[in-house]
Order: structure tokens, then sequence, then C-alpha cells
């Protein structure tokens, strides 16, 4: 509903007359309806909206607005934080309804109208000083407010941000949700922020409607109280940052230099939670996103709250085994202080508290999957490294994001660069999980699996909690053959990580290993209705298609992964057209001997596989060998020899002699002897 400004030449429509109010002029217009500014017999302003079955397509939204009022008006007085609703009536000979409420304060003069609830006076006695206000009045919305200040103080921002999570909490607990929170949304009476347009407001569970702003709607939807919390994130990125909600979670570049960041960073703290694409890593509820509002407005830190939190959860588990070791050897054991232990699983923290923050942010982003900051995310860890080069959790941070998926904005990564990370995780904190992780992927990828696998499951040991242990963990069993293992693994990390588009993928893997290619298919989509541009996904369905000799398909997905990695659409389809002519002029053969003319100098694996296809058996050991001689790197850190057990095209030679000896050298047997027929 957008304010209407003096002298627009468009006029409203006049609304029907309603008893005891003047209607003096309309305010504000929306695709459905009006406000307009009214005086009451009293001489009290209000604001009146009215809405028109005729704006609406079809009779549901109509009825729905009303519904929302209908939920809503009952409860609107019974609360301060709540926009009052003093009065709703209908007209069927108009075909509309209305409703009357508080009026907004005058967005030029910040001056208080008399409100119904607080009984406070505008001061607005005399007849010119009324016409005054009618004729220049503009409702103060947080929308203008932030077109006139592009950000807010972080102090306006706690302040605005606990009115309309207490609003939000009264709201739940009356078992309704709002939908549609945005700052044209959030108007201010007597000073105070309040939710407006309660016209979505609907019962808490309510799926059904997709309502509300592109935006501001958190990826599983409206309709419960936490896509609510999501929602008022956003506003809050908005206010804090001054940056549009669709470049969450990116901070203005000049954020160092602002003399308020540190109180920004703190205030951030919040919104990435509130925002989290997973709903197991948001605020439970608006009253939690109130409380830590609540310690900033007290001054204090929410980082080191929630350290605290993780601390002492860590430090208890810890005492409670430490008393009953002593009350069954019946020794005294020593009181546990804060400094015996690291006050977070990811490691100690920076003494740089900017460090500390760019890494908390990195992080967020790496395990919520926010794919389209993973750029800003490897910067970030970058300048955290410059602020703070022995800062554990920045190399902690770069292992996650380097080994969880390709980002072609960041390159590729070397083993050479994840040696790095391992032996500086490795200096900086030789026995934490992540340390043991990232050893674990190097040792993998150097062909050693027996030192890889006592590593990834000593790391599961050590923090059970650290669910991208064990989905490493479950990942290196899967390419190993060690299926129920891996299973046990990955089924840990569903408890731990249950949105997780890695998960899906890893999960993924195991029926495709299973050859089973249905069951492959179906959740390597999981993964792509979590991220559309899933590149990891778009080539394992092309897999799973040539599995099930479906190669047409194969190539509509692997075309796909290559656009997904940014390259130039019409040059990608130019490729995969000659694929498809050559697949239609000479069959499965015709496709394989175009992929051979394709294939890199370098490529040896990829040649072996091909020639394996085309039924040259010989040329096929010949070029595996030689990838095994040169220890071939492939795009990322790894070797392809990892997958000889993983890639269906190999199925054929298991009783081969020269394959189980190759499985031998490259060390598949050492961990899982049942591979050597």
């Amino acid at each position: 509903m957008r304010p209407t400004p003096i002298g627009d030449s468009a006029s409203p429509r006049r609304p029907p007359a309603i008893p005891d109010y003047d209607l003096l002029r309309c305010i504000g217009r929306g695709s459905y309806g009006d406000v307009w500014l009214a005086r009451n017999v009293f001489g009290q302003f209000r604001a009146v909206k009215f809405l028109y079955r005729s704006r609406f397509p079809d009779p549901r939204p109509f009825e729905r607005e009303f519904g929302g009022i209908q939920r809503f008006e009952p409860i609107s007085r019974s609360h301060p934080s709540q926009l009052a609703i003093l009065h709703v009536g209908k007209n069927d000979a108009e075909g509309c309804f209305y409703y009357v409420m508080e009026l907004a304060d005058d967005v030029q003069t910040q001056e208080e109208t008399k409100s119904p609830l607080s009984g406070r006076d505008s001061g607005l006695r005399s007849p010119d000083s009324h016409a005054l206000f009618v004729d220049t009045y503009i409702p103060r919305t947080l929308r203008l407010q932030l077109e006139r200040h592009v950000r807010l103080p972080p102090t306006d921002c706690v302040r605005i941000g606990l009115s309309l999570a207490t609003a939000l909490a009264h709201l739940h607990q009356q078992g309704l949700v709002h939908r549609d929170i945005k700052p044209s949304n959030v108007i201010f009476v007597n000073g105070a922020a309040k939710l407006g347009d309660i016209g979505l407001v609907t019962d808490a569970g309510d799926t059904q409607s997709i309502v509300g702003t592109e935006g501001y709607l958190p990826p599983e939807g409206p309709g419960t109280p936490q896509a609510d919390v999501y929602s008022l994130g956003k506003v809050l990125y908005e206010i804090s940052t001054g940056m549009d909600r669709r470049r969450f979670a990116e901070l203005p570049k000049d954020l160092p230099g602002w003399p308020d960041r540190e109180a920004v960073f703190e205030f951030n703290e919040i919104v990435l939670k509130a925002c989290a694409k997973d709903p197991a890593q948001r605020y439970s509820s608006s009253a939690d996103l109130r409380a830590d509002l609540e310690l900033l407005q007290a001054g204090k830190s929410v980082r080191q709250a929630r350290s605290w939190a993780r601390w002492r959860g860590i430090t208890g588990k810890v005492a409670l085994a430490l008393v009953a070791v002593a009350i069954l050897l019946g020794i005294a054991i020593p009181r546990l202080t804060r400094k015996s232990r690291y006050a977070s699983a990811d490691g100690p923290p920076s003494t740089n508290e900017l460090a500390n923050a760019l890494c908390a942010k990195a992080l967020l982003n790496i395990r919520g999957d926010n794919f389209s900051a993973f750029a800003e995310t490897f910067t970030n860890l970058h300048l955290a490294l410059k602020l703070d080069p022995n800062c554990y959790r920045a190399y902690s941070g770069l292992l996650e994001l380097r080994a969880a998926e390709f980002v072609p904005e960041i390159g590729t990564q070397t083993l050479e660069e994840m040696r790095l990370i391992a032996g500086k995780l490795h200096e900086l904190g030789p026995n934490l999980a992540p340390t043991l992780v990232a050893q674990a992927v190097v040792k993998w990828s150097e062909w050693d699996y027996p030192a890889s696998k006592q590593l990834a499951h000593q790391a599961t040991k050590v923090n059970p909690d650290y669910g991208f242990g064990h989905l490493t963990y479950g990942f290196l069993l899967t390419h190993w053959g060690l299926i129920d293992e891996a299973h046990r693994e990955l089924e840990i990390a569903r408890r731990l990580v249950p949105s997780k588009v890695t998960l899906f993928r890893f999960l993924a893997h195991l029926c495709f290993v299973e050859r089973d290619y249905t069951n492959a298919t179906a959740i390597y989509r999981q993964a792509l209705a979590w991220e559309p541009h899933h590149v990891v996904a778009f080539h394992f369905i092309g897999a799973c298609c040539i599995g099930m000799n479906d190669y047409s398909n194969a190539i509509l997905y692997l075309e796909k992964r290559e656009i997904s990695l940014g390259e130039e659409p019409l040059a990608v389809r130019t490729k995969y057209d000659a694929l498809r002519r050559a697949l239609k002029e000479g069959g499965v053969r015709g496709y394989w001997q175009e992929q051979w003319n394709r294939a890199g100098e370098n490529e040896l694996y990829r040649k072996a596989e091909i020639q394996c296809r085309l039924g040259n058996l010989d040329s096929a050991f010949a070029w595996l060998n030689k990838s095994y001689e040169t220890h071939e790197q492939g795009d990322s850190f790894d070797s392809p020899l990892n997958y000889l057990v993983f890639d269906s095209v190999w199925d054929g030679l298991r009783d081969d002699p020269r394959f189980n000896e190759l499985l031998d050298k490259v060390g598949f047997t050492k961990v899982n002897p049942g591979l050597r027929k």
C-alpha cells in the first residue's frame, strides 16, 4: 500500500460513507484497496482501509483478506504491540468491506496523533492546524524511513526489531501468522513500530496459499511462525545495512570503515540466524529472536552469549563424564575451567573481533547452503586471515567451502591447497574435528585409505555433533564400497544437517553405488529442489541416465551442468547439439566416439572410461595405468582413481585381474578386502 503524494493527479474512487467518520483524503493505494484519512465525531484522526471485490481476480483472495481481519480484530486491542482495529464494516451494495485502525505518525513532522489506547493528544486543536494536517499528512512507514536515511543506526534497528518481534510473539501465541512482513507494511504509531496490512493473517500452519512478497519469503514458503521470523530477519537486514533483501547475506563493502561497525556486526549475528535457509538453524520462535535483541539492548554481546552457551554444553558433558569416573575410581577430579576447552566446536576464537565476525558469517553461509554468497564468503575468509593469520575458524571455513561444492567464482582447489589448509589446522588445533577431517581428505587424495579412514572416524568421535565430519566420513565410506557403514554415518548427518544440499547428494551417491539409478535420481532432484543450480546434482543425474541407457536425457543434464558452471549458454548448446547429432547418427558408439574426439590431452582417466565404453579394454587399462603412474588430479583436490568403485563404467571389469591389481595398488582392498575377486 503506497502513500498517496500531495498533488497526485489520479483521483481515487470515492468510498461509501461510514457511520460517525468523515473521510478526508486518500493517503494510500494498493492493488485491491485504498486507505483514507478519517476523523471521528471526537475529532480524532484514524485510518480506514477499503477493499473492493471488483479489484480481486476471483472471490477467494477477497474472502481471504476479510478472513484475516476477522481473525486479527479480536486480538488487535489485547496487546500494545499490535495495530488496533477499532471497527470493521461491510457495504454489500458497493461490494466492499472496510476497517478502521490507528493512524500512523506523520512522516514529515513525526507528530504523534491521538491513540485510543495511549490516550495521548496530537495537539492539533485549532481549525487551521487541523486543515494543515489533513493537507500534508503522509503516513510514516519503515519503507519511507529507509528511503530518507538508507540505513538506520543499530540502536534504532534493535528498538524496531524488538517492537516487531514482540508483536509477532503475541500473534503467534494466538495461533496466527502474518505472512507479509516487509518495510512498507511496518508503520509507526506514537513512535513505536507496528505490523500493518494484516489482511494476510491466517491460522499458523496454513500453507495452502503461497502469499507474501518475493525476497521476504523463506525457502519453505509462508504460513508458519518460523517463516514470519525469516521475513522479519530480511527486514532487519535491510534497515541495518541499507541493502536490498535479495543481496542477503552480503555486507556493504565499506562496512569496516563505519564508526558503528562493531554494533552492526553484532546485530548481523541476529540477522544471520533469523534468515537461515535451514529452519533447523533459524530461531525456533519470535520469542527467541526477541531474547537476543534484548541482549543487545542491554549492551551485551550476542556472539559472546552464544559462545558461552556452546562452551557450557561441551564442558557440561565433560564434567559429567569426569564425575562418573571419579565416583568409579574414588579419586578427586579438579574442577573444569573455561580455559580447559575451546569456546566453540569450530575451534578457538580469534583475538580479532572482526575476524570472528567474518568467520561466523562465512560458516553460516556455508552450512546454510547460501550458494549465491559463496564467492563473498571465500573473500571474507581470506580477509579474516589477513586480520589474523592464525585464525583457526577461517581455515575451518575454507575446508568446508572447498570440500563441499564446485564454486566457479572461486576456482578449483588443488591438492597442495588442501594440504596447506590441513597443515595450518593441525598447527593451530591438532586434535579438533575439522583438523582430522582435513587430514582425512588429504590422505584420501594421496591414496592412503587406511589413514584416511582412521582420521575420519576419529573426527566423528572427537565431536559427534560436527555434521561436516559425518558427511565426509559417509562420503569416503561410499567410495570405498562400505555401504552399510556409509548409511550409518549419513543417517547421523541427516539428524544434524537435515536440509543440507550436500547431504542429499551423498545419500544419492549411496543409491548410485548400489546402481539404484531411479532412487539416486530422485534424491539428486531433492538437492536441486534446495539449490536449482546445483552443478554436481546435474552431473550425476546425467550419469544415472547413462546407467539406464537414456543418452538423450544424459545430454540434457550434462548441458545444464555446464551452464550452471557459468559457461556461455549458446556455446554450450552448440557443443551438445553436436553430441545429439552423433547419438542420432551413430547410436551409443557414435556418442562415445564424439566424446573421445573432445577428450583433453591430460584427461587420462576420462580417456580410459571412453575406451572402456567403446569396448577397447586393453587401451582402457593402458590409460588407467598412466593415470595411476602420474597420480592424476581431477577438477579438484582429489584423484579420479578414487572413483574406481564408485563409477559404473568399471562394473564389467570386476573379474579382470588387471582391475583387481589396480584396486590393490590404489589401496581400496586395504580398507575393503571384499572388493577383490
